[in-house]
């Protein structure tokens, strides 16, 4: 069973996996240069597969921070709404805080947690 995460604001109360949550900070790091990719780019840039990525980038666009964009030939693409720039803007360090709290990859197995 997958952990999900509440991130809970006037605008949106978003629940996301930990699949979402790298998704849209790679996506926060690089607004407002760029706001348009394709799902296989964001899941290669994330580390997931397609099924997984193509699953994250719909629960982002059901809770409205992406939209479905123009397909090309790297397959369905999505950019970031208007609303959903502001939202990753607004939510930046809580999005930063839940991405490094995920990524066991920069854990040691030895180490313990202390309280």
């Amino acid at each position: 069973m997958e952990t999900i995460h509440t991130i809970d604001t006037p605008e949106l109360t978003a629940k996301l996996n930990k699949s979402e949550i790298d998704m849209l900070h790679f996506i926060e790091g690089w607004l407002p240069t760029l706001s348009n990719w394709s799902v296989r780019e964001l899941s290669l840039k994330n580390h997931l597969d397609m099924v997984q990525g193509q699953e994250a980038s719909e629960m982002l666009i059901l809770h409205g921070l992406l939209e479905r964009a123009t397909a090309d030939l790297d397959g369905p693409r999505v950019s970031v709404t208007d609303a959903g720039a502001k939202w990753l803007r607004a939510n930046s360090d809580t999005i930063y805080s839940l991405h490094l709290m995920l990524d066991t990859d920069q854990y040691e197995d030895s180490e313990t947690a202390t309280a």
